[in-house]
């Protein structure tokens, strides 16, 4: 006998998948419309180092998304450590 419960669970796996994409993608939007926000202090998830220069106010908790992508880690993903430009000196 077949049971209803995979298909329906398969469902809302991947109900649970898409919606966790555009959370996502939300998250990166609200970041890129906000790039004084890169400089607040933040650990991003390129595991490197921390990103920013100033305090965070208050109340302000985060300058990465859920998942702990900044559009820094997009700058910098063909630099050079020394030079900090994508050709090398």
């Amino acid at each position: 006998m077949l049971s209803w419960r995979t298909p329906t669970s398969r469902a809302w796996r991947g109900l649970r998948g898409f919606l966790s994409v555009q959370v996502e993608l939300h998250e990166r939007a609200a970041l890129l419309d906000r790039p004084w926000e890169e400089e607040l202090l933040h650990w991003a998830d390129d595991g490197r180092k921390l990103h920013g220069r100033l305090v965070p106010p208050p109340g302000r908790s985060r300058s990465t998304t859920s998942s702990g992508w900044c559009p820094g880690m997009v700058r910098n993903r063909g630099a050079s450590p020394r030079t900090g430009s994508g050709s090398p000196a």
